[in-house]
């Protein structure tokens, strides 16, 4: 990053926790919904929150009500399309960090860099990357969790038992199959989503078996 450009999350407004007042007011509405919350708020102060299934304009809502329902403060990586005034300003207020999906080079550093320099921050990002479906998940919410040395949390949810919150905390070790096969348990234990991945091309493979030739 070029020290002349203004970094994607300059003007986002960064928690380190949510007052008493977003708490009640997260887990009153929830309840008026009709909706349940689930699981509590963990143990770190730094996480990547990877949220599944992703099939709704209303999981950023329930999302963001559950965030200030368990005081787990949040930035959600949302796609700058929707970062029009004034509702940009709104998104930025709430926590939201503006991501070019056309233009991903250096996210994964940049995002890595703002959880590095924070003293508290849980960083949202849906790795479905979209609400119609997709056949592989983007690896961002894991790489990102890797580079800056954090714990990725399992965001949940379920609109037909009506519930949201959060799973396990998980660890992730930097061997993409091992930790995958465990993200895979946790998603399908808890919200019957079995994630894939997609498979590396040949020069990511080749590049793999001569690393592990070399070790």
């Amino acid at each position: 990053m070029s020290n002349h450009t203004v970094p994607i999350h300059h003007y986002t407004k960064k928690r380190t926790h949510y007052g008493p007042v977003s708490r009640w007011l997260g887990r009153t509405v929830l309840r008026l919904l009709g909706w349940r919350l689930v699981g509590e708020r963990p143990d770190v102060p730094k996480c990547v929150v990877a949220c599944a299934p992703h099939t709704s304009n209303w999981d950023f809502f329930y999302t963001l009500l559950a965030a200030w329902a368990l005081n787990v403060p949040c930035v959600f990586m949302i796609k700058d399309t929707l970062f029009w005034w004034p509702l940009g300003v709104v998104l930025r207020w709430l926590g939201g960090i503006p991501i070019n999906r056309t233009v991903p080079e250096g996210i994964v550093e940049q995002m890595a860099h703002v959880i590095r320099e924070s003293e508290k921050i849980n960083v949202v990002i849906t790795p479905e990357g979209t609400r119609k479906g997709a056949q592989y998940w983007k690896l961002g919410f894991y790489r990102i969790a890797v580079a800056a040395a954090v714990p990725v949390l399992f965001g949940v949810m379920n609109y037909k038992e009506q519930w949201v919150g959060v799973a396990d905390v998980f660890h992730p070790t930097g061997d993409l199959d091992a930790d995958w096969a465990h993200i895979t348990e946790v998603f399908e234990r808890t919200v019957g989503v079995t994630p894939k991945r997609r498979p590396p091309d040949a020069g990511e493979a080749a590049a793999g078996h001569e690393k592990e030739r070399r070790a």
